[in-house]
């Protein structure tokens, strides 16, 4: 249990340098975006925003738990559980196909209002795809 403690120390030291980070970038983002009232702006601010509160909640949660040793051992049961590796390891597996799927779909689409839209989205739908295929072929390589 003292290496898991060790674990959740890191992810906590992770966490709470992320969140430095994001809040960094909006503070950039305020400081060095000549148009501030842009969707980009608004953009940049809200995600950076919404993953600071979410680092702010995985502190508060590693912090709990690192305080007391029930929940230390919750944590270590349900992050080392066969079942929820398994349901994980489907999940990201179909819901990748799903966003293939989807990516083409909006290409499609896309093509019909903006050429530039449906670039961007054939770009991204060719990262997806090398990257998936990339991990396919590390893990038969390595399995």
């Amino acid at each position: 249990m003292e290496e898991y403690r060790k674990k959740i120390q890191r992810k906590l030291i992770i966490m709470r340098i992320m969140g430095i980070l994001f809040l960094l970038v909006i503070i950039a983002e305020k400081i060095f975006l000549e148009k501030k009232d842009t969707f980009y702006s608004g953009l940049l601010a809200g995600g950076a925003g919404g993953m600071i509160v979410i680092t702010i909640g995985y502190c508060v949660r590693f912090s709990n738990a690192l305080k007391d040793e029930k929940k230390l051992k919750a944590m270590y049961i349900q992050e080392t559980d066969e079942r929820n590796k398994e349901i994980a390891k489907k999940t990201m597996a179909i819901s990748s196909m799903i966003k293939l799927y989807v990516t083409a779909f909006a290409i499609f689409i896309s093509g019909i209002f903006s050429d530039t839209v449906a670039m961007t989205l054939a770009v991204s739908l060719v990262v997806d795809a090398l990257i998936k295929a990339g991990v396919l072929a590390y893990y038969n390589s390595k399995m």
